[in-house]
């Protein structure tokens, strides 16, 4: 039997003769189809009021949307006061002296005895003795003049490559300043300190059992070439914070270091460092 057959109305009045068809499964075969029918007109209605609502809406109802042009807002800056840098000497061109006019030497008559013949004529000389040569030069002539050792010594003429003095002293290597016109750095700049600091330092074991946390500030000097000295703890937190911050400062590699007038210098540096356990 085909399954049409079930919803033949001569079908079901074959299955339900002599059965109550008032109400029951009888009454639900007949209208099965209209259920149909009205469950997907209903259906396709929702499904389209959702899909055309929206649309009719922007169309008709919604207002357009006014361009608003942005705008740029710029902070006021932030003015930091620094000390005042040191004046700079100019330099002062150097003098040149001219050459004092060599004195005359004392000289002693003193050669080497010639052989001659009989017959040319003599001219007698006196020979200085070695007495006399002691404070005098071997020559050809008898001059007075002043002793070789009370003679100036002058350098040559075309020596170069030195400088004459200004009579002042020059700039003190050893000076440490505050401030300089190009601060030291850390190769790499704040970013790779940072991750230097980071990778390095070890949480005390004593003060992470105690819980301290808080800020080591720490002091030490960048050289002329860049090396870290003279390392200080200005304020600390103790549980041994002071003295493994101290450690990790003391073997950072060469900074860049400070410069000032283009000549490189020892810049004392302060660096905070914090101490913060993970939760």
């Amino acid at each position: 039997m085909k399954e049409s057959y079930l919803f033949d109305m001569t079908f079901n009045n074959i299955i339900f003769k002599g059965r109550n068809q008032a109400y029951g499964a009888y009454k639900l075969r007949r209208v099965y189809h209209r259920h149909i029918i009205i469950a997907a007109i209903i259906t396709i209605a929702i499904f389209s009021g959702g899909l055309i609502v929206p649309l009719v809406n922007n169309i008709f109802f919604s207002t357009p949307e006014k361009y608003v042009k942005p705008t740029l807002v710029i902070e006021d800056p932030i003015i930091i006061d620094l000390p005042p840098l040191p004046p700079v000497k100019p330099e002062q061109k150097q003098k040149t002296v001219p050459p004092a006019a060599p004195e005359k030497v004392k000289t002693e008559v003193y050669s080497a005895p010639k052989v001659v013949p009989n017959n040319a004529p003599v001219k007698e000389t006196l020979i200085a003795n070695q007495d006399e040569l002691k404070n005098a030069v071997a020559g050809t002539e008898k001059i007075d003049g002043v002793k070789p050792s009370e003679l100036p010594v002058t350098p040559p003429a075309d020596l170069e490559g030195i400088d004459g003095g200004t009579g002042e002293a020059g700039n003190n290597t050893t000076t440490i300043h505050d401030f300089a016109e190009i601060m030291p750095e850390y190769q790499g700049g704040f970013d790779a300190l940072a991750k230097y600091l980071s990778r390095k330092l070890v949480y005390p074991t004593a003060a992470s059992k105690a819980g301290v946390e808080g800020t080591v500030v720490v002091t030490f000097v960048v050289g002329r070439n860049g090396d870290i000295e003279d390392v200080k703890v200005l304020k600390g937190l103790g549980f041994g914070t002071d003295e493994e911050a101290a450690r990790v400062i003391q073997r950072m590699p060469r900074w860049k270091p400070g410069k000032q007038n283009g000549v490189p210098v020892a810049v004392r540096y302060t660096l905070p460092i914090k101490f913060a356990l993970k939760n």
